[in-house]
């Protein structure tokens, strides 16, 4: 029996234990609004965690911009980071990331596991991404008990605000991606296990618009309709989509206006615009910006609220990737990848020029929906893939 077949099958051995351990962790509603279940979750996966024996640090976020429904930029409390490093005088330095904030507020009706067989459990961020993060502590897990424990460096950065663009933690991931050689994020794959190849950039924004208010009887005509006026400037921002160029733009809230008898003096609307490249990312953003000019009926301000640049599938990426395949193939892993709409923490350090894979997590689907759900054999063997992985790297920096 080889070394590396004993550590996968200590793993297999672990599953109940894991299983049992992710429970927990997905039974502590964690959305990003919720600031004290963030903070109980994070003290949770600080225990948990401190069984590798890292040095372990709690690191206060600022407060990230929001737009309130006066249309006034306030700022919102963030929840604390995770930060966790150990062997750090090494020579080859690996970063491991994942966020622990979900989608699913304290009102969802989605809150406790359910099994739904042995083979698949269903649960509010069973997959994205609490699963992900037990599948990166196993793999620490077996790193550390293994020969070659401390043959290489890794931090785990571990974030509450993912889920809404990372506005408090983006600082995080830039300044860690200077000082590793390698990106490691455990968002989840695609449903047949499949991984992110190239992801899209993102953009998000607050639009607020100004009117003037009026009698809808008496003066209808001298006021000014924020609501009518901002309909228009949504539908010149629909205009912007672009299906052959991958450009979308998703106006996901409005709010405004007040009794029926009043001319509305103020909308809002929130919407969120996505680019497959660095040009595209910079003409939309450049074109919202102009779309945003004010009139002599409506004014208009643009609040910027996060945004994360897409992450191309370049060179360094692709011999990652090619890395990562042949040790999935040494144990028994077909590994395939392709392109995704969507964006996580990957791109933040991609941008920085940090060679990343940023779908290590489990398989599962239905992501942001109440029927999320995820394969149990895959935090098995997806832990099992990125154990190897940290052991190959081990091997080849030994001494």
């Amino acid at each position: 029996m080889t070394p590396l077949k004993h550590y996968l099958d200590e793993i297999q051995r672990d599953k109940e234990k894991i299983l049992s351990q992710l429970k927990v962790w997905v039974n502590i509603n964690s959305g990003s609004e919720n600031l004290g279940g963030l903070a109980k979750m994070l003290q949770v996966v600080h225990k948990d965690f401190s069984i590798l024996g890292g040095k372990a640090e709690f690191i206060d976020l600022p407060p990230r911009k929001s737009v309130d429904a006066h249309g006034n930029l306030i700022e919102k409390p963030s929840a604390q980071a995770l930060r966790i490093k150990k062997h750090n005088n090494s020579r080859y330095n690996v970063l491991l990331g994942g966020h622990i904030d979900t989608v699913y507020s304290v009102k969802s009706k989605f809150q406790k596991v359910e099994k739904i067989s042995p083979e698949k459990w269903r649960g509010p961020g069973i997959t994205d991404m609490k699963g992900g993060i037990i599948v990166m502590l196993k793999a620490l897990e077996v790193l550390e008990k293994s020969s070659l424990a401390g043959q290489i460096g890794w931090e785990v950065l571990i974030n509450p605000d993912e889920e809404i663009g990372s506005p408090g933690s983006e600082h995080l991931f830039k300044e860690a991606a200077q000082r590793h050689d390698m990106g490691l994020i455990f968002e989840p794959s695609f449903s047949d296990g499949s991984l992110v190849s190239a992801r899209k950039g993102t953009l998000n924004y607050a639009v607020v618009a100004y009117g003037k208010s009026a009698h809808a009887g008496r003066d209808f005509y001298e006021g000014r309709n924020a609501i009518v006026g901002l309909a228009k400037w949504i539908i010149s921002a629909e205009r912007m989509n672009d299906k052959n160029r991958g450009i979308t733009v998703n106006v996901g809230q409005v709010e405004g206006g007040n009794a029926l008898n009043i001319v509305p003096d103020l909308a809002i609307c929130r919407l969120n615009l996505r680019m497959d490249t660095p040009q595209d990312f910079d003409d939309v953003k450049a074109q919202i910006h102009q779309l945003n000019s004010s009139n002599d009926e409506i004014r208009f301000v643009l609040h910027p609220l996060s945004e994360r640049g897409p992450k191309p599938f370049l060179e360094k990426e692709q011999k990652l990737f090619g890395e990562l395949k042949q040790t999935a193939q040494e144990i028994g892993i077909s590994l395939q990848w392709r392109p995704s709409g969507g964006v996580c923490d990957g791109n933040i350090l991609a941008a920085e020029g940090l060679p990343t894979i940023d779908t290590l997590g489990v398989i599962g689907g239905n992501i942001h929906t109440d029927e999320e759900y995820v394969l149990t054999n895959s935090l098995v063997e997806r832990a099992g893939l990125t154990a190897a992985f940290l052991l190959k790297l081990a091997g080849a920096h030994h001494g």
